[in-house]
């Protein structure tokens, strides 16, 4: 039958964007199926003809587009993709030179690129989000032909690209894109004017830099103004594809000192309590740095947010550039040691004898924010390795000790001493990014078949969480507690991602399991909102990749005598419905088997209370848990299930039933299952402790003998 291209247009753009898989074989066959509409073959055609439909494909629809333009290897040779670059290129010069006109600008240094019939062929009004999605096309598929233009047998191809690209061209349509960024526009243009940046900058980064006219002082001169610009506007700006491109151009350890120089000088002794030292003479280096192409003196927050793009980033530049400071031994050194430098700026603030220093949130942010860099540094750093599997360097397990032994027992220890303080006052979760714990999407494989390292909502430098700068300065927060906080969150969300691509680690899991403690020591309630969503983070990453229940096990026993907040009760609601979400119902029944095994530890502990309901003997906070579970209609479902393996001499299956009797939406299968159990309810009197002697682990428990070693070692430390 005839499908309309609309439909199959909106099909191509949901197998890209929509369903993240925009190089599978729906994608490619979709396509192959539309090659010959948007790039015909033959000698009639001309240019002005590619021209209009490729602006008709994008301006049509652009997420098509862009899928369509990941897959053209499969259907073009090099050469044809070449000319299509060449094409698209020459569409967006076109429409640059649009805008410039109607602002009566110059247009000498664009329209070198096109012939006056094609200047005039086109039929499409300028507008941002178009121009940026050509920018990104071109640079999705010059990235797919990239390693093939090295043969000799493709030289051709390369000249192509040399012939459109080379001179100037390249940096006026950057600077066309650039100037608009600065400029008071609203978010959605500046996003597009930042994605076309960055696609430009990407391009750039595939030629020589002596083929290129003017780029790259021009991208260093931008990075010299950074100082100058307002606070509000030097947020909003992404200066990493920059310094990527530097590191592309052979710059790698003048990148690194440029990023270490500010953060060193930030933490250092000196400058923990007040304002950091700044140059006076900033907009003279600044010029100086423009002329002799070296680079400029930054503040700390542009350096984080540099170097934290670059450790966190999926675009190709920043791949590159990450690899880039890593083969780099004088690099790597100078990056490592700058970020090590806020782990000893944290030491101090906690060691001091005074919780009164004047340490702002935006101080504390910062230091939250080099932290985890650091853990990303030696996550990257081990993984370029290649080895399979990988291991926990001793870095890295240094740093986990240092939150085990120095960050939560002085967590622990300033809440205790001072109930009243003014942490109380304090969101600290927003300034850590945290809020439902994590988004379980699949990330792509690796050789490894491990899921490889992505973006997380409870990153530290997570740019897209709304509380991040809503916070007020403070000069008398409280310095210990919320450093402390900041410190431990910004390692958990960091080794989250390690367990995304390497597993459960038994070292790891005993110090994650460790950090649950505070969950049970503190009242603070945004104490316990800001390690909470990470540590369900760490949990649901291990239980959903490697069916490892220690961490949740530790979280769900600590949380028996939390009264939870809203927060808090959000966040608990959020993973538990992430866990019975998934299609894989094995791990969800783990999960419901492991909330089990910790209502029976908790009942065993409380002892008998004829007095209290069964919800209330199991605690505040695990009361809130079974709620959760209790009230929706799969979860409950698969509890009722789990409830069949449970030993039938058991008050706490009884007690479960009733429970779900009273609470759940009763479809026609849970019924079914309720009735088979309630069948099988013995309630003839027997003391609940000789029940208890003879009651085995259900076998629906997967947890491995090196988990349960781990539990009594766990319990043994907190005894």
């Amino acid at each position: 039958h005839i499908v309309d291209p609309e439909n199959l247009l909106g099909r191509l753009a949901d197998e890209g964007r929509g369903r993240n898989n925009p190089t599978g074989p729906v994608a490619i066959g979709l396509s192959e199926l539309l090659s010959n509409s948007f790039f015909p073959a033959g000698k009639s055609k001309t240019m002005s003809d590619v021209i209009n439909r490729t602006l008709r494909l994008l301006t049509d629809n652009p997420d098509a587009a862009v899928t369509f333009y990941r897959n053209a290897g499969t259907q073009l040779g090099v050469n044809s993709i070449s000319k299509l670059i060449a094409a698209l290129m020459r569409c967006l010069c076109m429409l640059i030179v649009q805008d410039k006109k109607m602002n009566c600008e110059d247009i000498s240094n664009l329209s070198i690129v096109m012939a006056d019939d094609e200047i005039d062929s086109a039929k499409v009004p300028p507008n941002t989000a178009l121009m940026a999605t050509i920018a990104e096309s071109i640079s999705i598929l010059w990235g797919s032909i990239e390693v093939d233009l090295e043969h000799e047998q493709n030289e051709s191809a390369a000249d192509i690209l040399i012939e459109v690209f080379s001179g100037n061209v390249l940096t006026e349509v950057y600077s066309h894109f650039e100037s608009k960024t600065v400029e008071d526009l609203e978010d959605a243009k500046m996003a597009e004017c930042s994605r076309a940046c960055v696609a430009i900058l990407n391009c750039a980064g595939k030629m020589k830099e002596t083929e290129i006219d003017g780029l790259r002082a021009h991208v260093i001169g931008e990075l010299a103004k950074v100082t100058d610009m307002p606070p509000e506007k030097r947020t909003r700006v992404n200066f990493s594809p920059n310094m990527a491109l530097l590191c592309q151009w052979g710059m790698t350890e003048d990148v690194a000192q440029c990023l270490s120089n500010s953060i060193l000088n930030y933490f250092s002794p000196e400058n923990l309590v007040g304002k950091p030292t700044q140059s006076k003479k900033r907009k003279h280096r600044g010029k100086k740095a423009a002329t002799k192409n070296e680079l400029p003196q930054l503040d700390v927050e542009t350096s984080l947010g540099i170097l934290g793009n670059i450790l966190k980033g999926s675009y190709p530049a920043s791949l590159s550039a990450r690899d880039s400071i890593i083969k780099s031994d004088a690099a790597l050194t100078a990056i490592s040691t700058a970020l090590q430098s806020a782990r000893a700026a944290a030491e101090t603030i906690i060691k001091s004898s005074s919780d009164e220093s004047e340490v702002g949130i935006a101080k504390i942010k910062h230091i939250g924010n080099a932290i985890e860099c650091y853990g990303r540094l030696l996550i990257h750093t081990e993984a370029i390795k290649g080895e399979v599997p990988m291991r926990l360097s001793q870095d890295a397990k240094d740093l986990l000790a240092w939150v085990t032994d120095n960050i939560i027992p002085s967590m622990m220890k300033s809440v205790a001493a001072d109930e009243e303080n003014s942490l109380s006052k304090l969101d600290i979760s927003a300034i850590s990014g945290i809020g439902s714990p994590m988004s379980c999407d699949d990330p792509p494989r690796r050789k490894s078949n491990r899921r490889s390292a992505r973006e997380s909502d409870v990153s530290f430098l997570s740019s897209d969480q709304a509380t991040l700068n809503t916070l007020p300065d403070s000069k008398h927060n409280s310095s210990i507690s919320a450093v402390s906080i900041a410190s431990a969150s910004s390692v958990l969300s960091t080794f989250a991602e390690w367990l995304s691509i390497s597993g459960a680690e038994s070292f790891l899991l005993i110090h994650f399991s460790k950090w649950c403690q505070v969950l049970g020591t503190t009242d603070n309630i945004k104490t316990r909102e800001s390690l909470l969503g990470s540590l369900l983070h760490v949990a649901l990453r291990s239980l959903k990749d490697d069916r490892d229940t220690t961490v949740f096990k530790e979280v769900l026993l600590h949380l028996k005598d939390v009264v939870p907040g809203t927060k808090e009760k959000e966040i608990i609601t959020d993973s538990l419905s992430i866990i019975t979400s998934l299609r894989d119902e094995q791990i969800a029944t783990q999960a419901l088997a492991t909330i089990i095994y910790v209502i029976r530890s908790i009942i065993i502990q409380t002892g008998d209370n004829d007095s209290a309901s069964f919800l209330d003997m199991v605690g505040p906070g695990m009361k809130e848990v079974l709620l959760s579970i209790l009230n929706n209609k799969r979860s409950s479902l698969l509890l009722a299930k789990c409830l069949l393996n449970e030993p039938k001499v058991s008050s706490i299956r009884e007690s479960l039933v009733k429970e779900i009797r009273a609470n759940s939406p009763m479809s026609d299968a849970l019924a079914g299952v309720v009735r088979e159990l309630s069948g099988e309810v013995v309630t003839d009197g027997e003391p609940e402790n000789d029940i208890e002697v003879e009651e085995e682990e259900p076998p629906i428990i997967l947890e491995q003998i090196e988990a349960a070693e781990t539990s009594q070692l766990l319990s043994a430390s907190v005894a």
